[in-house]
């Protein structure tokens, strides 16, 4: 008989491998000086048997099929086939006495004896890479369930290989927050945000920009909201959202021309904020000899603010004396912050005891949940069992997470970050709002104001959006300051 050898190994690493191309080939030639085969030709192949089409195991069965060679020596019967059209050839040429022997390491079959218990193995070689898949799938939909990504961290997040999680990447995550940010304005579209963020210092691995595609997936991926998405269901994420829900819907929105704005080829930032105290119609902005001018759009005989047109940088010293009325000493804001938080956290001594078990708790919850589906995908333990258990943790961490956020909401504390942040965010708005660039003015504006009406050429009311119209009745209170004067210098 002629023999073939054929050797192969799937495409994964090799230390995944049992025996490596050239192992499997050594021991097959040793096997044939060992029973003196006549061996006309070596075919090695790097490539899955799970599916059919492999073409160096297509060429070996061209050459049976010729009758240039009747028999094959392979490692074992599933580096011949893992999949029922490959299996089906061999049975078929076996059968019809084209191949008569295949030998492997342990055994031999040949055409009248064996072909039975050839069929029942490679049947198990498939069932061994279906049962793979749903094992590697049902792992995936665990972790899933976990909240945790079980791929690739998308752009702005980075694999920690210590607790496996994704985190924010500490260089590329704030252009992630910042191309919505500059989508948003409806302005610019994902050609225009490559180039800025470009300019603002974003590089791709060669040092050149990001594809306006790639800016395209990023503003269309829910991810950065905290929501996973894998096959059409979605996640609850344990990963750091980068930007707000709200924000991402109002992508979409503008993304699919749900609300699409108008183009605008000039950008005024305070249009949209000001109005006429007169008619109380919208201020509107235009070009005029390279300057930008505010003006009323009412009617031009029935409200006479229509004649007053206002250049838009006599207009930011009228907004920027604005936000100053909520401007305190950064010095007194940290000294309350410092105040506050020495006497709450002497008060809540207790409860911090209490979400400190709570968070042990809940991380020994989760540490039973990974160990579980480890030892289910071991086959240690049956599906029924493993069902029970992970039900019953799921359900105590529930309750363990419920308790905690309570404990949480009892804890003034954690008030207090956001509160000193909410102080310096006011304090710094106006000097903020006359150096930053005009999209950075026009963020400010959202975020303190409702709106301004103007007359005569001066701003005559303010609404001031929450805290910040209390904040701006606080600054004024005269008990307020010698209150935190008097702090300061305790604090000497």
């Amino acid at each position: 008989m002629k023999y073939i050898i054929y050797c192969r190994k799937s495409t994964e690493s090799e230390d995944r491998q049992l025996l490596s191309l050239d192992a499997q080939e050594r021991e097959l030639l040793d096997i044939a000086n060992k029973h003196s085969l006549e061996i006309t030709k070596v075919f090695r192949e790097s490539m899955s048997a799970k599916a059919p089409g492999r073409p160096i195991f297509d060429e070996m069965m061209k050459i049976i099929e010729k009758g240039r060679a009747d028999a094959i020596l392979c490692w074992k019967i599933d580096r011949l086939t893992r999949n029922p059209v490959d299996g089906g050839k061999i049975q078929w040429l076996l059968q019809t006495n084209k191949i008569k022997c295949i030998q492997t390491f342990e055994k031999s079959y040949f055409p009248n004896d064996n072909v039975l218990l050839m069929s029942i193995e490679q049947a198990m070689a498939n069932q061994y890479i279906r049962d793979l898949s749903v094992n590697v799938k049902r792992g995936l939909r665990e972790k899933l369930l976990r909240g945790e990504w079980p791929n690739k961290a998308p752009f702005g997040y980075t694999n920690d290989k210590g607790s496996k999680f994704v985190i924010p990447d500490p260089v590329r995550s704030k252009y992630v927050s910042r191309a919505f940010e500059i989508y948003l304005t409806g302005s610019h579209g994902t050609k225009d945000i490559s180039e800025i963020l470009y300019k603002e210092g974003l590089r791709t691995a060669t040092g050149k920009k990001i594809l306006k595609g790639r800016i395209h997936s990023i503003l269309s991926s829910i991810f950065y909201t905290g929501i996973m998405e894998k096959e059409g269901k979605y996640y609850e994420g344990k990963h750091k959202p980068l930007i707000s829900k709200e924000t991402f819907e109002k992508a979409q929105d503008l993304m699919h021309g749900r609300s699409r704005p108008r183009p605008q080829r000039l950008f005024f930032p305070l249009r949209g904020f000001l109005k006429c105290e007169n008619c109380g119609c919208a201020l509107t902005a235009s070009l005029k000899k390279g300057h930008h001018y505010y003006y009323c759009t009412g009617n031009r005989d029935f409200c006479n603010e229509h004649k007053s047109y206002m250049r838009e940088v006599y207009l930011y010293e009228k907004v920027s004396a604005v936000l100053e009325s909520i401007h305190f000493s950064e010095r007194k804001i940290e000294i309350m912050y410092q105040a506050a938080k020495e006497r709450l956290e002497f008060d809540n001594g207790y409860n911090n005891q209490t979400i400190s078990t709570l968070q042990n708790h809940l991380k020994s919850l989760e540490t039973k949940e990974s160990l579980l589906l480890d030892t289910f995908l071991a086959e240690q333990i049956t599906k029924d069992l493993y069902d029970a258990k992970i039900l019953a943790l799921r359900n105590e961490r529930v309750q363990v997470t419920k308790q905690l956020k309570e404990a949480e909401s009892r804890q003034p504390v954690a008030l207090l970050e956001p509160t000193k942040n909410a102080f310096l965010t006011a304090s710094r708005a106006s000097k903020e709002f006359l150096e930053g660039d005009d999209l950075k003015k026009r963020n400010i504006l959202e975020s303190l104001c409702w709106n301004l009406s103007l007359k005569e050429k001066n701003i005559h009311t303010v609404s001031l959006k929450s805290p910040f119209d209390i904040m701006s009745k606080a600054s004024k209170n005269d008990g307020l300051c010698t209150k935190l004067g008097g702090l300061e210098s305790n604090q000497d």
